[in-house]
């Protein structure tokens, strides 16, 4: 099970090394950027931002950061996990997130959207109904994975895993239960 940049790592992987896989759970994944054009805007978004985490640090970027509408429904995340995210947040470092960003940002990872046809093992996609850009991404997948399921779990965002973790558990029980 991977969630976002993990998810976007592990069906790299998956489709690099197939007999590695008997299934794959991804949350809130993309297989990349498609378009050349979006790839280039996406690169100078992303080193612009790199730039700026490094200049103003890690707590004046989590605030901004925060505040986007893609993380903005992680509010809904029980208090507990979300004080244990933000301790685990203010120990990352600008140069950590920077670096991440120009080697594993959406832009510079590999366009993985003419191979997915080739994912032959059982996949689910999880998507967070609130979340349109990855519920669109998940419904243009499910047409190309041969073996894929999805499921768009209601009122919640980018992190249903934890915004909805019963509801998600559930999707995860019945695909892993399924034949």
């Amino acid at each position: 099970m991977a969630y976002s940049m993990g998810a976007r790592a592990a069906l790299l992987h998956a489709l690099d090394h197939p007999t590695h896989w008997d299934g794959l759970i991804l949350i809130s994944a993309s297989p990349g950027i498609d378009d050349a054009a979006t790839r280039m805007m996406r690169a100078a978004s992303d080193q612009a931002l790199a730039r700026q985490l490094v200049r103003g640090g890690v707590a004046a970027f989590l605030q901004q950061w925060q505040q986007t509408p893609i993380i903005q429904s992680q509010q809904r995340i029980r208090a507990d996990w979300q004080l244990a995210m933000q301790r685990n947040r203010a120990q990352h470092t600008a140069s950590g997130l920077a670096t991440s960003l120009a080697q594993f940002g959406p832009a510079v990872c590999p366009n993985l959207w003419p191979k997915l046809h080739a994912l032959s093992c059982p996949t689910l996609l999880i998507t967070g109904s609130q979340d349109r850009k990855y519920c669109r991404i998940a419904k243009v997948m499910l047409q190309q994975l041969p073996q894929a399921q999805g499921a768009c779990i209601p009122n919640v965002g980018h992190m249903p895993h934890l915004e909805a973790p019963h509801a998600s558990a559930a999707a995860i029980r019945s695909f892993l239960s399924s034949p």
